[in-house]
């Protein structure tokens, strides 16, 4: 049987509302119990106890048991974002706030994956604005407004909101705020940090969709190259059976470098494997890559460009084989879509062959160039730089001057994946390097950790699960900065089976050269020779 796609769980990025039910077997250690500081009476889940707030309506607050036993409050600010605030009855005295994935449009909260709700965190998620579905951007359609509530207004309005409304409901501000997202929400993580510094004390980012014209431009021109008739979507021209090809010929060249032969690369730049050694010299097989084909892949590695040059890292090697890799992101087709989903699942779900095309194509069409029937036939990425300026300023979270959020205390601990598909694990690099080079005492309060094996915020072949709420907390409160952290495998998406380190960058794990290598003990971190 075809693996899914999982359009619609791409869409959330990091699955933050399943996340709860799939790791609850494990739920003690991913989420330590922290000692309450306050106690409240049921009684007080009331909208009555909640002062007045300008351009703020509570519509509706309700006791709820699932995970902890807290009061829901929902509300609107404005004309359209809205909100849902959750007060555990057993407070730790801290606020949380979670972010959305993909173009969100509904009300996430990837800080319940975390475990703030058991750990007695009150928590908020939001729809930045507007309602649809995570990979249809036609809400944005000549609405400036509703682009900037995504870009960047709705997070800020919620989490001062929430701030008010949690000093309202406890008769106490929190000691602590805190941000966790991925994906979309480690952009908005980024967003917060360099706009709005005063929202949050620590703030986790992974896997950052900072850049948007980078996004736009690096979905439109894989597309151009795997579907070169636009109208013609059903089947890319590299498939799986190229993919698996290519992951083949790189494994075979570079597995060993990092001392173990496991099918995954420690860091995927130390591999020389160039895809133009498959090119085929006599008629086309399933054994080598025609012109086409490696001029399409050479797209997904080397990155985008325009008339003036580069514009964004491209993919390293890693997820060509996963079933949250390539196929899902920047490959696919029409063709594997509906011989596998069930439209009747989630009739909103746009019909697209990969969801790189998704989301390119609603930068484009509806943000950019404010034209649902843009193509992308013709377009050569001439003036592409003027072209998308004015999104850019709304929605790209690129500034690597984050002083101010640094001079008050704040940490920023960000994680990639290298096996990500979504969004390339080098950009993320090259922004904490930007931070670094802007500033090289903010090595004291930014920390990154680049997680071999692992696809797009979690899963793949790599250990992927580490509580980063946890993490940051205590970076927080003891001013001590994180070193190793102990990532874990899951079997069956529910029981823990072995562990590796992952290192602040720049230090890797390195293999002690014996012992179980499922096993963290068995690794140090150091920095590359």
């Amino acid at each position: 049987m075809k693996k899914t796609l999982l359009v619609s769980v791409v869409v959330i990025s990091i699955a933050v509302l399943s996340g709860y039910f799939v790791f609850t077997n494990f739920q003690n250690q991913l989420w330590p119990e922290q000692k309450s500081v306050l106690s409240i009476p049921d009684t007080r889940c009331s909208l009555s106890v909640f002062s007045d707030l300008p351009q703020v309506q509570l519509t509706a607050a309700s006791l709820q048991d699932s995970q902890a036993d807290h009061c829901k409050i929902t509300g609107r600010i404005e004309d359209e974002i809205n909100f849902e605030l959750l007060f555990p009855q057993n407070w730790n005295g801290k606020f949380v706030m979670g972010g959305g994935g993909g173009f969100v449009g509904s009300i996430v909260n990837s800080a319940l994956f975390y475990g703030a709700l058991k750990s007695g965190y009150a928590t908020v998620g939001t729809d930045t604005g507007h309602v649809g579905h995570g990979i249809d951007a036609s809400w944005a359609l000549n609405n400036p407004q509703r682009v900037e509530n995504f870009g960047y207004r709705a997070v800020h309005l919620t989490a001062v909101t929430a701030k008010s409304l949690l000093e309202n409901y406890y008769r106490q501000p929190s000691s602590k705020n805190y941000f966790v997202g991925c994906s979309r929400g480690g952009g908005q993580g980024l967003m917060e940090a360099q706009r709005y510094p005063d929202d949050f004390d620590g703030i986790v980012a992974g896997a950052p969709a900072y850049n948007w014209q980078a996004i736009a431009a690096a979905g439109v021109q894989i597309n151009q190259k795997m579907f070169p008739d636009p109208n013609f979507l059903d089947e890319a021209i590299v498939g799986e059976t190229e993919q698996a090809l290519i992951a083949q010929h790189y494994l075979e060249q570079c597995d060993h470098l990092d001392g173990i032969q496991d099918g995954i690369l420690t860091d995927p730049r130390d591999c020389d494997f160039q895809v133009e050694s498959l090119r085929c010299t006599g008629p086309d097989s399933s054994a080598c890559l025609n012109g086409e084909q490696i001029a399409a892949m050479k797209t997904v590695y080397d990155g985008p460009i325009d008339e003036h040059g580069y514009l964004y890292p491209g993919f390293p090697f890693g997820g060509e084989t996963s079933d949250g890799g390539m196929k899902v992101w920047t490959t696919g087709g029409l063709i594997h879509t509906s011989e596998i989903s069930d439209p009747s699942a989630d009739p909103q779900a746009p019909v697209i062959p990969n969801a790189l095309y998704g989301f390119s194509m609603g930068l484009m069409k509806y943000m950019i160039f404010n034209d649902p029937e843009w193509s992308y036939a013709d377009y050569n990425f001439e003036g592409w730089r003027e072209d998308s300026a004015s999104v850019a300023k709304l929605l790209n979270a690129t500034n690597p001057d984050i002083s101010a959020f640094r001079a008050r205390g704040g940490k920023l601990l960000m994680f990639h994946g290298w096996s990500d598909m979504a969004l390339s694990a080098q950009g993320t690099i090259d922004y904490f390097d930007q931070v670094l080079a802007l500033d090289e005492a903010a090595r004291n309060d930014v920390r990154l950790y680049l997680m071999p094996g692992v696809d797009h915020c979690f899963g793949g072949a790599g250990p992927s699960l580490v509580n980063y709420l946890t993490e940051l907390d205590d970076w927080v409160t003891s001013s001590t900065p994180p070193e190793a952290l102990e990532a874990i495998w899951m079997r069956f998406n529910a029981i823990p089976y072995g562990s590796r380190l992952v290192c602040p960058y720049p230090q890797r794990p390195v293999f002690d050269g014996a012992g179980d290598t499922s096993d963290a003990s068995s690794f140090s971190c150091e920095l590359p020779e």
